[in-house]
């Protein structure tokens, strides 16, 4: 099934909604028992949709200290700071050095090592036609 570019930015426009002003990214081991980072967005959050793509702001820059030390694997986007790290989330990723969700310089962090969030794009695939 294929999707129309202008569906596609109506969904990635609704994940902007409904993230709303008061999100928070954090980041995990991949456990998700250990918390990294809470790093607060901008308001708002993302940019509009465009070709079904949404890019975080990262103006000012999205930075936060690290809690604890150890090997970051896992990345939610939050609505608010009250969520455990098991509750539900709007957004959840994978973190690695290339080629996944998040994309980190190093994924092994430090206690009071800066964590900083450069660029998050979310995409609504535009999927295939298949004729058979």
């Amino acid at each position: 099934m294929q999707i129309a570019e202008t569906l596609r930015n109506t969904l990635a426009d609704a994940i902007v909604t409904d993230v709303g002003a008061g999100a928070y990214v954090r980041f995990y081991d991949t456990s998700l028992t250990t918390k990294f980072a809470t790093i607060a967005c901008s308001n708002p959050a993302f940019a509009s949709a465009s070709s079904g793509a949404i890019a975080i702001d990262v103006t000012p820059a999205l930075t936060d200290t690290a809690l604890a030390a150890g090997t970051v694997g896992r990345m939610g986007i939050y609505q608010n700071t009250t969520a455990a790290a098991g509750a539900w989330r709007l957004l959840f990723g994978v973190a690695t050095a290339s080629g996944a969700d998040v994309t980190m310089s190093n994924l092994t962090v430090a206690t009071t090592d800066t964590i900083e969030l450069t660029s998050l794009t979310v995409t609504v695939p535009a999927g295939t036609v298949t004729v058979s």
